[in-house]
């Protein structure tokens, strides 16, 4: 039961969740469309690896400025396997500090508890893993846990302007439809429509 786990295990399973499709990136993958239509893989990988940054950020207290500076950054570097887990301990690290998840920080969509943000990068890894299997044809599966979770916390999301980027998709969900197929639906991507990158 999701319940009865610490949201900060499910980081830990969605963030090596999102590792386990960057390990198959070749490179003539880079360039290829993901279901977020303004970026491909690496515009994708670029802006998970440089979340983990911001938020890393807004845990010490950066400013808004501070934290959307990072956007227009080269996280991945000449090694984005090794860019994606060095940031990604680091921020582990400060959501394991005490006091982490009721911190008040200041991300663009407005002022949010540690806990709230700890809510969206579960929910950013877990989506752009998809993204990711989607766009290089790897195993499209998300931890049930994760799922679970993610329909819960995201039932009265509100992400702002950054709202966009996760409006559910066009169409009735299949009324057989799987956990993970209603959370992605909901996250506005259509995994019954395996021809389709959007």
């Amino acid at each position: 039961m999701t319940g009865s786990r610490d949201p900060r295990e499910l980081l830990v399973v969605a963030i090596d969740g999102f590792a386990q499709r960057l390990r198959l990136v070749g490179p003539d993958d880079w360039r290829r469309p993901t279901p977020c239509a303004e970026w491909d893989v690496s515009a994708l990988v670029n802006h998970v690896v440089g979340a983990a940054v911001r938020y890393q950020l807004l845990l010490h207290g950066a400013s808004t400025e501070q934290v959307e500076a990072t956007r227009t950054v080269d996280h991945l570097g000449d090694d984005a396997m090794g860019s994606f887990g060095t940031t990604a301990d680091g921020m582990l690290a400060c959501f394991a500090e005490d006091g982490a998840l009721e911190r008040i920080t200041h991300h663009v969509t407005g002022d949010r508890t540690g806990r709230e943000l700890l809510s969206m990068r579960i929910l950013d890894l877990g989506v752009h893993a998809w993204d990711l299997a989607r766009a290089i044809g790897a195993d499209e599966t998300l931890d049930a846990d994760v799922v679970a979770f993610l329909l819960d916390s995201t039932a009265d999301l509100d992400l702002g302007p950054q709202q966009r980027a996760f409006a559910p998709a066009d169409g009735d969900v299949p009324a057989d439809a799987s956990p993970k197929d209603r959370l992605l639906h909901r996250l506005g991507r259509h995994p019954h429509l395996p021809e389709e990158v959007r």
